[in-house]
């Protein structure tokens, strides 16, 4: 579907979609409790919110990450 070259593009945003979609509904669980309008606190505000700052973080520290890990595993 999409070239190679573009992998760390398309790693870090669906990456960052499911953590920030996953950790903006438990956080938001977690301070307002199933609420009426628990999904549009959840889906128009936090979630945006959270993706906004998950996708640079992931994109720029992900080969940073990759690296480290790999540090780490040798023997």
């Amino acid at each position: 579907m999409f070239p190679r070259k573009f992998y760390r593009l398309v790693f870090a945003f669906l990456m960052s979609v499911f953590m920030s979609f996953i950790m903006s509904g438990i956080i938001t669980f977690l301070n307002l409790g199933f609420q009426a309008d628990f999904f549009e606190q959840w889906l128009l505000e936090a979630f945006p919110k959270a993706w906004v700052v998950a996708f640079p973080i992931v994109f720029f520290l992900a080969p940073c990450v990759a690296k480290l890990t790999e540090f780490l595993m040798r023997e």
